[in-house]
């Protein structure tokens, strides 16, 4: 990097778009703004905007460069410079976008590698351990992220690297594999409605939601579902986040209990990967849902169900297993690869 030079952080979503601008190695950005996506007929737009707004900010003059490098993490499936935006119009041209404000390397990367990308940069304020021992330095991460979808990647050292590099997965799309008869009653219910069941159909904002509807339908439950949470569902346009409020204040004890089922099966995904890569380096849970919860997560059996693996128990109970609460790990994450082009 030229001294004195910055670098351009993005998250590309479909409701929101997040610029930043960070000094290499900084904690915080600069400057940072969030635009609605929708609002915009294209990324260019948007990033055209944020552009005078942080020369504004920053007093550069227009037309004098201040950045030299740039990465956006972007919902969807990113293919060289090029990535179609899953739930927006939008076809992302990474070299358009650096051409537009005049930067000479411009890095594209799907939403999940961002965040993925930034867990060697977190600190101890920026997480919430449940158990486990000490990481190993340079042992391999496993990190899952609930959200609008279900998120995973890895993070692997190379022999005679000297940074962590992101692994790209799509686990979040195997199959559902029930623990008890509780939750082989929730594979028919959900099989019903989707045919087959991914661990995504369970642990998403959507997923959530079923879990909560599947449990509203056993007998024993359903007179137990209050009438001001299915009032509430009926208009929500975040529904997940109505079952998560609900939880938390312990108005309905159905959400209490879809949430706690929830967090069961999220400690099993998480101890899955953890044996799947031998995740001495940790497990990471990002995403959008998992840090809202994180006080009730605590009470719930995320941390026995993660360890609940038979023989290899022993070693699942030395992985250190810990929640994002880092309100910008997309962009931190984008920044720190931005730093490396």
């Amino acid at each position: 990097m030229v001294p004195g030079m910055k670098v351009l952080a993005g998250d590309v979503g479909g409701t929101n778009t997040r610029f930043a601008v960070w000094e290499p190695g900084a904690r915080r950005p600069l400057c940072a703004r969030t635009y609605p996506s929708n609002g915009a007929e294209s990324l260019e737009d948007l990033l055209a905007r944020f552009d005078e707004e942080a020369r504004a900010r920053l007093g550069v003059a227009h037309g004098a460069r201040y950045l030299e490098a740039g990465c956006l993490g972007v919902a969807g499936i990113v293919e060289g410079h090029l990535c179609r935006a899953t739930n927006l119009p939008w076809l992302v041209d990474g070299r358009r976008l650096a051409g537009r404000i005049g930067i000479e390397r411009m890095e594209l990367v799907n939403d999940f590698v961002a965040l993925a990308s930034s867990v060697p940069e977190l600190g101890a304020e920026d997480l919430r351990t449940f158990g486990g021992g000490t990481r190993q330095p340079r042992g391999p991460i496993a990190v899952v992220g609930p959200g609008t979808g279900l998120g995973v990647g890895f993070l692997v050292w190379p022999e005679g690297g000297t940074a962590y590099q992101v692994v790209p997965s799509e686990g979040g799309h195997a199959d559902f594999a029930p623990r008890s008869p509780m939750e082989a009653a929730l594979m028919r219910f959900l099989s019903l409605r989707y045919g087959r069941v991914s661990w995504e159909r369970v642990l998403s904002g959507r997923g959530l939601v079923d879990v909560f509807q599947f449990l509203g339908e056993e007998e024993s439950l359903r007179r137990q579902v209050r009438d001001a949470t299915r009032a509430e569902l009926a208009t929500a346009e975040d529904a997940a986040r109505v079952v998560s409020a609900r939880a938390l204040d312990g108005s309905d004890p159905v959400c209490e209990i879809a949430v706690s089922l929830f967090a069961s099966i999220l400690g099993a995904v998480a101890g899955n990967l953890a044996l799947t890569v031998l995740a001495t380096g940790g497990v990471f849970i990002g995403g959008g849902i998992a840090p809202r919860l994180v006080g009730m997560l605590q009470r719930t059996g995320l941390r026995e169900s993660f360890e609940q693996k038979g023989r290899l128990r022993p070693l699942l109970e030395d992985i250190p297993l810990s929640v994002i609460v880092n309100e910008e790990p997309g962009l931190l994450g984008a920044a720190a690869r931005a730093a490396r082009l």
